[in-house]
């Protein structure tokens, strides 16, 4: 995260990424094109990007061996990936993975990786093949963030160890419970920041509130200042468990958004003076109705915790199921 804290309005904000577009900030930095012919020119304040397009000669193994050629390459401190083949369906993230891990004695500076920042157009998120990430954490111990999206494939190895990350995201249409599990087993002592697109059962998403009590009960990830469990089909059950959590008692900002939180769940947080304490309560595109969002909005002066409400999504008259906000 740099020397600076890390900057939530990329995350809370408009984040592209909830539409299926390119990110255009990653770990407080803004996202250029890597071109090899204009080159590097700031390798600490840009993020830059490797992207492949359709039927792409060069993939981006190619295109990440250019980038190290400059000069630059050992000072670069943030990278994203994102189409990495032009026959994107077929392949998963492996060479890149391990392209970048072979890579490791040449970014020596690197501190931030998003692997997966891919157009919808290109691929749905559902689409998206990883595989297993556990492999950079263990070729770049002074990283710091990692962000993956795509839940197909993905995985940690076991009992991987990272002194030095700060934030783990992990956007998904579907996120399984055996990847969750292999999450919580990591051992992450700087952790500050983790965010998970929980998604739906229909793209893998089986989890449950059983498999979040590592981070809820537990206190896996004990310095936690921002919580996230989004895009989730069971908000209420997380809701339920949150006001019994003792991570309330530390944590900053729980982001719940992109969910199917219902008045049920949102009552039980907004009535819990703990809750009322924190920094950020992130409830935008979920399920609440007008006597709720109406009920924040004259309360918002008598509590200390600023509350996200915009963009609830009512309904269909037709169907009476709530859906997460990113699936396909």
């Amino acid at each position: 995260m740099t020397n600076n804290q890390w900057h939530l309005q990329e995350r809370l904000q408009k984040y592209p990424g909830y539409r299926g577009e390119y990110t255009t900030t990653f770990a407080n930095r803004p996202v250029v094109e890597f071109n090899p012919e204009m080159g590097i020119s700031d390798p600490v304040g840009t993020a830059y990007a490797i992207r492949c397009e359709y039927d792409d000669e060069e993939n981006a193994v190619d295109k990440l061996a250019k980038l190290l050629e400059d000069e630059q390459a050992n000072h670069l401190q943030a990278l994203v990936f994102g189409l990495w083949d032009g026959d994107m369906p077929n392949d998963s993230s492996q060479g890149v993975i391990e392209a970048l891990v072979s890579a490791k004695d040449q970014l020596t500076s690197l501190q931030a990786v998003f692997i997966g920042d891919i157009h919808s157009e290109e691929s749905e998120i559902s689409w998206i093949m990883q595989s297993d990430i556990s492999p950079i954490l263990e070729a770049y111990p002074n990283l710091e963030v990692l962000q993956v999206r795509g839940g197909e494939g993905l995985a940690f190895s076991p009992f991987v160890g990272h002194d030095h990350l700060k934030a783990l995201i992990i956007e998904t249409g579907g996120l399984s419970s055996a990847t969750i599990n292999q999450i919580c087993a990591l051992n992450l002592p700087k952790l500050q920041h983790l965010e998970l697109w929980l998604g739906s059962d229909n793209y893998g998403g089986d989890s449950s509130i059983v498999d979040l009590n590592p981070i809820l009960i537990e206190q896996k990830f004990s310095n936690l200042d921002y919580l996230g469990l989004r895009n989730s089909e069971y908000s209420d059950d997380i809701a339920e468990a949150l006001v019994r959590s003792p991570l309330l008692n530390t944590i900053r900002i729980i982001d719940l958004s992109m969910g199917t939180l219902s008045d049920v769940g949102a009552e039980l947080l907004l009535k819990n003076p703990v809750v009322q304490q924190l920094d950020i309560l992130n409830l935008s595109e979920n399920y609440l109705s007008k006597e709720i969002i109406s009920f924040v909005e004259e309360q918002q002066g008598n509590f200390h915790v600023q509350i996200m409400i915009n963009g609830q999504r009512g309904e269909d008259e037709y169907d009476e199921e709530r859906y997460c906000a990113v699936a396909e």
